[in-house]
């Protein structure tokens, strides 16, 4: 089989397992295998475990005070780093559209039960999951251009709520784990680890939002 119909037939059998709920961690472990098997896997050494990260300091200082501050000054990323840390520090903080993967990421850090959140991970649940006709055209608008090709970062009107539509069908997915926390982080840890590089493999093996649709092999609209 060629590749497009091996990554076809993986979010087919994904999508039905969603469907008709049953979809479980047997079913996360074995696409992942799957997907590492002939696609590029997450990869772990540039994304090591993030540990204790609720215990983070809170603020940014006036000027770098470690190695990792100093890195992120000469990266030009000093104002970002900034608005970071005050997601990260706030009570009751708001995403905007330039920074909703940074907050949704900073939220993680703050919580593990917030799933983390790019254009990659949106691109996967779209492809697998049940999403609605409307959720649906507003993931097309974040991830694809005027001329139906994927988009080099996700962008447009629809930031925030496709990260919110993100969030919900992503608790869905982990609500059948049951009342035990352990589990539910467990679940959101491997799901991440597979929505990631499915996202990546989607991109790289599809161009068009028509070829999106073949992949899929059924109607996403």
């Amino acid at each position: 089989m060629t590749k497009e119909q091996i990554l076809g037939k993986l979010i087919a059998s994904l999508h039905k397992k969603i469907s008709e709920n049953n979809f479980d961690d047997h079913s996360i472990d074995e696409a992942t295998r799957e997907l590492t098997e002939h696609f590029k896997p997450y990869d772990v050494e540039r994304f090591p475990q993030l540990i204790e990260t609720n215990n983070f300091t809170k603020t940014c200082p006036d000027t770098p005070k470690n190695l990792a501050e100093a890195l992120l000054w000469k990266l030009g990323k000093w104002k970002s780093y900034e608005k970071f840390c005050k997601n990260y520090g706030a009570d009751n903080p708001e995403p905007t559209k330039q920074d909703v993967v940074f907050y949704a990421f900073a939220m993680h850090l703050k919580d593990k039960n917030n799933p983390i959140y790019d254009q990659h991970a949106m691109r996967s649940l779209w492809a697998i999951g049940k999403l609605t006709s409307d959720e649906s055209q507003k993931c097309k608008s974040l991830l694809f251009n005027g001329k139906d090709e994927w988009k080099d970062n996700a962008s447009g009107n629809h930031t925030i709520e496709c990260y919110r539509i993100f969030v919900k069908h992503i608790n869905h997915l982990i609500s059948r784990v049951g009342e035990h926390s352990e589990g539910k982080l467990d679940r959101l840890s491997k799901l991440d680890r597979l929505l990631m590089p499915l996202g990546q493999a989607i991109k790289m093996t599809t161009k068009t939002y028509s070829q999106f649709k073949n992949i899929c092999g059924r109607d996403i609209t």
